[in-house]
């Protein structure tokens, strides 16, 4: 298990979850792994000897892989979002990784559907997934890519304030989080989880985060202009 990379998806495990805002993260792993020829499957908590290598918390599907020679692991949690910490942190230790080669991908209720940011580090933003990484590994310096889930304008709720969880009282973020995608949503997804793939994938390939933040931060494309390593600089904040 010499990794050098591991990309974690936040979401929760079960077929009920699986269409949910909240589980963002596992559908762009899962069109990584579908790319790459890939199949998840459980993490194996013993090594061939029989010996413990992870505790009974660390539950969660893999793969791995190598690109341009070097290894990675798609990693996708079965602890649920508020425990995701108890998955990232043993599998840093048991590479012997440092929080930098840790990319998380989780939605993000304050950012509008289709809008993407990768942060170097940063707060938790009242993410429960985020929260607990950061409670685990100790430090909020290590990267992550914030996808976009927030409400439409004019959604429940909606006080005319930025999309976002602005638009939404506190009490309906949980169930909005948890409830699936509309259909007339599900174009945008759609392309925006293609990008968060791409962006994944660069990174993989070891694209430095100055880079991604350049090409990947900002509003949607128009459909058929994917940003790509020859797209103009744009302002990272």
């Amino acid at each position: 298990m010499g990794w050098h990379r591991i990309v974690l998806g936040i979401g929760n495990p079960g077929p009920e979850y699986e269409p949910t805002r909240h589980n963002i993260g596992f559908m762009v792993l899962d069109l990584m792994a579908q790319r790459l020829g890939l199949a998840f499957e459980r993490l194996e908590r013993r090594a061939d000897d029989g010996s413990r290598t992870f505790s009974g918390k660390v539950k969660a599907r893999v793969c791995e892989a190598r690109r341009k020679g070097r290894s990675f692991l798609l990693v996708k949690p079965q602890s649920y979002v508020n425990l995701s910490g108890e998955v990232a942190a043993p599998l840093l230790r048991h590479a012997g990784l440092k929080p930098d080669s840790l990319f998380v991908i989780v939605d993000d209720l304050n950012l509008p559907l289709g809008r993407m940011r990768v942060r170097p580090s940063g707060s938790a933003g009242g993410h429960n997934g985020l929260k607990s990484i950061q409670q685990m590994l100790g430090t909020d310096a290590f990267p992550r890519l914030r996808l976009g889930i927030g409400p439409p304008a004019g959604s429940a709720g909606d006080t005319g304030a930025p999309r976002g969880a602005e638009g939404l009282r506190s009490a309906n973020w949980p169930d909005f989080v948890l409830a699936p995608f509309l259909p007339e949503e599900r174009e945008v997804l759609g392309r925006m989880v293609a990008r968060a793939a791409d962006c994944a994938e660069a990174w993989l390939g070891g694209t430095d985060l100055q880079n991604l933040m350049s090409v990947w931060n900002g509003d949607e494309p128009a459909p058929g202009k994917t940003p790509g390593p020859a797209a103009p600089p744009r302002d990272p904040s």
